[in-house]
């Protein structure tokens, strides 16, 4: 076959699915990654990268379509890049999701003999998300937009109405502040120029105690009307329960981790989950799917195996809820994180609960670690639940030399979870148990829990 070029058009047949959600297609044996593409789907695609061993493509007709392709429940789908998988049975969705957290384990992780659990299907499979961030823009016709950027385009804007990961009531807060917007006459930010008002909105809803956050996000300015769009929204959304505004001069398009000001009600909401109450700042990071966090936090303390009198090390442990829920099986248990605005949050979390075996630490996990080591410290358990990039290999050596008897790994990103299963499996830790949890329906994500076990003399 002669090498492919950028911009070539071809017709493919789709035969399955590669790691983050592309279909994969071969010419003459040569593989094709093929976005918006599905297995059993005949496609005519242009090459958009062209590389020795594979080259991407993109969909441009969907010659004949696969016999398992079902309608897509959303008016955006195709144009705003989310839920790329809507198109694809629910069932089918879940195959693939195991089926890729099996091949990252084993290819790469090189691991084999783990038990692989069942894959817990998300419920509800629409309206999930308890957060969602917007971004504002301008149409070519200089209206403000309010709604996600195009895929690999920070420039372009999909103007959203009904974005259906979210509730319905955080669906009317967006479009209700869109309007004020656009009736302010005040022009969106443009990053080229560093001029005009508005950046983002981002929603926050407390799925088991219906408090909602709204954290209107600018460059600095006075707002248009404030006193009445304040007012405004209090009068329509009695729901929202803290209102604020961050504000940022930056050039970088960061939603989160600015300074905000209160404009009305409270600086944070609370959620329940498993029965513990958090209370969540504008920064705070929080599984974004309740219902599925709740399942996904039991399935990690099942594999815990938690006794009576055993110790606890929680990595990456945020505003402490994996650490709480844990406290009440162990002696105590000992949180570790970076930031220090969520350690402060995990102590008053802790108060409010009244967990007393809890402690919080904040510090980069590799530092913090090393001193534990060195006092001494060996904890029956850790478990860490790092972000998507996984964690270092200092942080896993750290770990290691710690000698908990089992670990726990609640991974979002199978493929870094396996690189770290390598390392600990060459370190002496066996995976014995994963399961993958699906938190994000439509989507090619897939949360994974594994269960590492300390291997004995002679194993």
């Amino acid at each position: 076959m002669e090498e492919l070029r950028k911009a070539t058009e071809l017709e493919l047949d789709v035969t399955s699915l590669a790691f983050g959600g592309r279909g994969v297609a071969r010419l003459d044996g040569f593989v094709i990654f093929v976005e918006g593409a599905l297995p059993g789907d005949k496609v005519r695609a242009i090459v958009t990268k062209a590389k020795r061993a594979y080259a991407e493509a993109r969909t441009v007709e969907l010659i004949k379509p696969s016999i398992g392709r079902i309608a897509p429940a959303c008016d955006h789908f195709g144009v705003c890049g989310g839920c790329t998988w809507q198109t694809l049975a629910y069932e089918q969705q879940l195959r693939f999701k195991e089926m890729q957290m099996r091949d990252c384990l084993t290819r790469i992780g090189g691991l084999e003999g783990f038990e692989i659990d069942t894959t817990l299907a998300a419920d509800p499979v629409w309206r999930y998300r308890n957060k969602v961030e917007f971004s504002f823009g301008t149409a070519d016709d200089g209206t403000v937009q309010l709604g996600f950027h195009l895929p690999g385009d920070w420039r372009h804007l999909v103007d959203i109405a009904d974005c259906q990961l979210h509730s319905q009531l955080t669906n009317e807060i967006r479009n209700h502040i869109r309007d004020y917007v656009r009736a302010s006459g005040v022009p969106a930010w443009d990053q080229r120029s560093g001029t005009g008002l508005w950046r983002h909105l981002v929603l926050r809803e407390g799925v088991h105690t219906g408090e909602v956050m709204v954290n209107l996000v600018t460059a600095p300015g006075d707002l248009p009307h404030q006193k009445e769009f304040v007012s405004g929204m209090q009068e329509r959304f009695p729901q929202i329960t803290s209102l604020v505004r961050s504000t940022s001069a930056a050039a970088a398009s960061v939603a989160s981790g600015l300074p905000f000001e209160v404009l009305a009600g409270a600086d944070h909401i609370t959620e329940q989950i498993a029965g513990v109450t958090l209370k969540i700042s504008p920064s705070s990071f929080l599984q974004t799917n309740t219902s599925m966090a709740e399942r996904l936090y039991a399935r990690a303390l099942e594999y815990a195996g938690l006794q009576a009198g055993d110790e606890a090390f929680d990595l990456y442990s945020g505003l402490g809820s994996i650490a709480l829920l844990l406290a009440g099986s162990c002696s105590r248990v000992t949180g570790v994180e970076i930031s220090v605005d969520a350690v402060t949050l995990a102590h008053e979390n802790a108060r409010l609960n009244r967990v007393e075996n809890t402690r919080f630490l904040a510090g980069k996990a590799r530092a913090v670690l090393k001193e534990l080591v060195a006092s001494g410290e060996s904890p029956d358990l850790v478990i860490l639940d790092p972000p998507r990039a996984g964690a270092s290999k200092k942080e896993i050596e750290r770990i290691m030399e710690l000698k908990p008897q089992r670990i726990v790994y609640v991974s979002c990103n199978a493929s870094t979870m396996a690189a770290n299963a390598l390392q600990l499996d060459q370190g002496g830790y066996r995976l014995v148990l994963a399961g993958a949890v699906d938190m994000f329906p439509h989507t090619p994500h897939i949360e994974v829990v594994g269960r590492f076990d300390r291997l004995t003399a002679g194993s």
